[in-house]
């Protein structure tokens, strides 16, 4: 028994000695501090502004045009991303993309209060949240492998992946609760801080990347053309990128039908709402966090297709009756084995994409997969009065986990990350690690 209490905390201390020292790193360590605050504004504005159109108007296409405007602009802004991340410091980009986006969000608390707030200005802020997006979503990867060590990348991409979780699990509570209080357009004044901070924190890198490969001989900023290329003749991140297009369809769809089902199903209220997203973000949370403790002894494309299948089953639980426990625990296993994806499939990229064309290929990548959440919003429009709610979230539950049975099928994807096999080793990362340690 003895020997048992003396395990339990050496196994725990080697468990979490991946995350203590990657905070070592001290420039990474604002980065993470800084991005994850921003993630938990922006969750809690997408959540109050949601319910807010839709206790506004009662109308699905209504939502449906916020989830276009909230992602749709980034098909045509992650080509300016792109080219502004590999173009100029990443950092100094990053800055700027925050600082904008903060006065965008903060025009909704101010036209509220002036009693001049109407739908479509809550359309327009979220246009300009969508056509920026692309610039954090790529700048985060693009900038990382200059923060960290190479073999703490996997690390790095989980904490990434928690920042996303933690705002998605405490955004929405917190949005839940406030929002009967204060009211949905005031709420977002806290979306605005978290912006300035996440600049703040920016400052406190030091400057590096984008600019310094245009100097360099043979280092010109690379062509979005050298970026499509690679997509489309690399199996691994093809077969990836459009995985993930497909299910972010799905979630398209979950996003519009959520609320809804929320109401008219389970006759909740704004607080339900939140504590669902809650429950959905609290299952990315405990995984991502597992994820950056563990390497599994698979090949990572092997365990990315799996984890799209049992995404799609937990989904399905939703269909399978209307008990409140049920709903939340098909949520929670939803978020349980799809916050992993971004984790193995970033690790793989990274190992695959070439420093100078971090920026664009980052962008391109994301801005395909993520063109999958507006479009699915959009249908859900249209196919929630043509198909009702149970056909749609079906549907959902098909395109989050039919990707991940065709995936399969690709040899390359299953084996990629494999311990067996030696990854691609094309990406050589400049690291400032170095600077950034204690």
């Amino acid at each position: 028994m003895t020997g048992c209490c003396q395990l339990y905390p050496t196994m725990l201390r080697e468990m979490l000695g991946n995350y203590q020292q990657i905070f070592r790193q001290r420039a990474f360590a604002w980065f993470w501090l800084g991005f994850t605050f921003s993630m938990l504004g922006d969750a809690m504005t997408r959540t109050a502004l949601t319910w807010f159109v839709y206790q506004t108007t009662q109308s699905a296409e209504a939502l449906g045009w916020l989830m276009f405007w909230y992602t749709g602009p980034v098909v045509v802004g992650g080509l300016l991303a792109g080219w502004l991340l590999d173009r100029f410091d990443r950092r100094s980009v990053m800055i700027a993309d925050s600082l904008i986006r903060g006065a965008a969000v903060a025009l909704v608390p101010l036209l509220h209060a002036a009693g001049q707030l109407t739908l479509w200005h809550i359309y327009v802020v979220a246009g300009v949240y969508g056509f920026l997006m692309m610039i954090s979503l790529a700048g985060g990867p693009a900038l990382i492998p200059a923060l960290v060590r190479r073999e703490q990348l996997s690390t790095a991409n989980a904490l990434e992946t928690l920042s996303y979780m933690l705002g998605g699990v405490a955004g929405p509570l917190l949005a839940g609760r406030l929002t009967p209080w204060i009211g949905a357009p005031n709420l977002v004044a806290l979306d605005a801080l978290s912006y300035c901070a996440f600049a703040f924190a920016l400052s406190r890198l030091p400057a590096a990347s984008g600019a310094q490969l245009v100097a360099q001989p043979g280092g010109q900023a690379s062509r979005l053309g050298e970026a499509v290329r690679l997509l489309l003749t690399n199996k691994i991140l093809f077969s990836t990128t459009f995985m993930y297009l497909t299910a972010n369809l799905g979630g398209g769809l979950l996003a519009v039908g959520l609320p809804i089902f929320t109401d008219q199903v389970l006759g909740g209220g704004s607080e339900l709402y939140g504590a669902l997203l809650g429950a959905l973000s609290l299952g990315e949370v405990v995984s991502a966090f597992l994820a950056g403790m563990f390497t599994l002894p698979a090949a990572l494309g092997a365990l990315i297709c799996l984890a799209l299948i049992l995404s799609g089953v937990s989904l399905a639980l939703l269909l399978v009756g209307h008990s409140l426990p049920l709903v939340a625990a098909g949520l929670f296993l939803f978020g349980l084995f799809s916050a992993p994806l971004t984790i193995w499939a970033q690790t793989l990229r990274m190992q695959i994409i070439p420093e100078r064309l971090r920026g664009r290929a980052f962008a391109l990548l994301r801005m395909l997969m993520q063109s999958g959440n507006p479009l699915g919003g959009a249908l859900a429009g249209g196919f929630l009065p043509a198909l009702g709610l149970p056909a749609t979230l079906a549907l959902a539950a098909l395109l989050v986990g039919g990707p991940g049975l065709i995936g399969y099928q690709v040899k390359d994807l299953r084996q990629a990350g494999s311990p067996n096999i030696a990854p691609d080793d094309r990406a050589e990362p400049q690291t400032l690690a170095a600077e950034g340690e204690h």
